[in-house]
């Protein structure tokens, strides 16, 4: 007789161990409960700053300002650009960004240029940010 499959279950009693992981709901397609922390990491040259470790719900997008501002105290300078999730592209954000100089990943606000070489250079730079961003 087939017998019904098992789900994926945690409990205090199967991760006594691991009491501090509890479940995050973030409502996203496919995945409505998330376990574990929230991460936010720098990449610059190959190297891994964290800048945030978090076992709560939060909404990521309220901490650009708070990492870009981490850059010029490590480097000396702000960098030239972030390469950031849509959650990142708030307008507050944005404006942080140009304000300083940074080039913030993803689609510009707005109507697309009407000329066909802006609009491919614009889709050129998206795709390398993409890769960039996803480390690739």
């Amino acid at each position: 007789p087939m017998s019904a499959p098992c789900q994926p279950h945690v409990s205090p009693m199967s991760a006594p161990c691991q009491t501090h992981i509890r479940p995050i709901k973030r409502g996203k397609q496919g995945a409505v409960t998330e376990f574990g922390a929230k991460i936010s990491v720098s990449l610059i040259d190959g190297y891994s700053f964290v800048d945030r470790l978090s076992w709560d719900n939060y909404n990521e997008g309220g901490g650009l300002q708070t990492h870009a501002k981490e850059y010029p105290r490590r480097f000396g300078y702000w960098p030239e650009s972030v390469h950031a999730d849509m959650i990142y592209r708030t307008l507050d954000n944005r404006r942080f960004c140009k304000k300083h100089g940074i080039r913030l990943s993803g689609p510009a606000l707005g109507r697309l240029s009407k000329n066909a070489e802006v609009r491919r250079e614009l889709k050129k730079q998206a795709y390398e940010d993409e890769l960039k961003k996803n480390c690739k």
